[in-house]
């Protein structure tokens, strides 16, 4: 079996139903596609959406676009599933019938749903009707990993790995942006994943220091420095690996602006451990960059978490005070970017364990 297979997906939505219960929710609607399959484990095409609606007092219920149903009937454990007209102006009224007289507070994600779908909402409930953020309770759920999940992210990291080693292979002066990070692309579809976290892309030279964050038709040129991040999706869970390259000979400045980046990377590896603060991982990278004068050119975060989604808590970031704990998986990438010179960045997944950390990206991070 799968180990996807072996998610306790009702396990994780009784979770959710114990914090409704706290925050005193009547109903949750989420429409985020990230938590909705952490909850449901059904699989959609990108472009699709759905609905997951929780009472506090009856059975979930799944509402997907009439072309999803009957898969979603064979496919899903949820058992009260509904369809929606899909691209209709009223796709959501197929919510009405969860709404009665006892429903006056419903949880909802304030960074996904529209205006419109606010509104539509509050009319469905009327007066009295209180919108209550549910972003804390998903977000609680989703930072800390299942070993299930664990071992999803690991399959997606060890795809991503062997993409970016054949992209090491093919690296050459003359050889295209655009050329290596679909190379990069192909590689992993071949391998059966979903599809890749994000567009994979590959920067060079000036592009670089920019940054530019996607593949041009730019050619490699000898004495630069080339960047590529990418990650792939295994089973809805996401990898995210960064490696600079040098193309061919590169001058002392390049390569102190990777030994500094590279070096601040490890540091902050290195401070990983359960009880750590965010902002505290994020100190440890960004104050040996700005220690060697570089700070400006270093815009970015120090990391983020990966899971269902390519970007999500723990952020590393200044002033993030979440706290790591053991099953939680991080990026580690900081990143400085020259003008005039060129990008230098290494990224590297990072399991949060009981007693420390583990790397769970294995391509070599020195200069190629």
């Amino acid at each position: 079996m799968d180990c996807s297979d072996s998610i306790a997906f009702p396990r994780r939505l009784a979770a959710l139903q114990e914090g409704m219960e706290r925050a005193g929710l009547d109903l949750i609607l989420l429409f985020d596609r990230a938590n909705v399959r952490y909850f449901t484990g059904f699989r959609l095409n990108r472009v699709i959406s759905s609905i997951l609606a929780i009472p506090r007092d009856r059975d979930p219920v799944y509402l997907v676009a009439q072309l999803d149903l009957e898969r979603a009937k064979r496919d899903c454990w949820i058992e009260r599933i509904v369809p929606f007209p899909e691209d209709t102006p009223n796709y959501l009224s197929a919510l009405a019938p969860l709404f009665n007289d006892k429903v006056r507070k419903v949880g909802m994600e304030r960074d996904v749903i529209t205006l419109a779908q606010a509104d539509y909402i509050r009319e469905l409930v009327g007066p009295g009707c209180e919108l209550v953020d549910v972003r804390p309770l998903t977000t609680r759920l989703r930072a800390v990993k299942s070993p299930e999940e664990i071992e999803l992210i690991r399959r997606a990291a060890e795809i991503a790995d062997r993409a970016m080693g054949e992209v090491i292979d093919h690296l050459r002066p003359g050889a295209s942006e655009a050329e290596l990070s679909a190379l990069a692309e192909c590689r992993m579809l071949r391998e059966g994943v979903e599809g890749v976290s994000f567009e994979p892309f590959l920067m060079s030279g000036e592009n670089g220091w920019l940054p530019q964050r996607i593949s041009s038709r730019k050619l490699l040129q000898p004495g630069e420095l080339a960047l590529l991040d990418m990650g792939a999706v295994y089973d809805g869970y996401c990898s995210d690996l960064t490696r600079t390259f040098a193309v061919g000979e590169v001058d002392a400045e390049k390569r102190r602006i990777f030994r500094i980046a590279y070096a601040a990377q490890q540091a902050a590896i290195a401070a990983i451990k359960p009880g750590i603060r965010a902002c505290d991982v994020d100190a440890v990278a960004r104050e040996m960059i700005a220690a060697e004068g570089l700070g400006e050119y270093f815009p970015h975060l120090t990391g983020h978490g990966v899971g269902l989604s390519t970007h999500e808590p723990p952020i590393l970031d200044r002033d993030v005070e979440m706290v790591l704990e053991p099953g939680m998986v991080v990026t580690v990438e900081p990143g400085i970017y020259l003008p005039g010179v060129g990008a230098a960045r290494v990224e590297d997944m990072v399991l949060v364990t009981p007693t420390g950390h583990e790397v769970l990206t294995a391509t070599p991070r020195e200069l190629v």
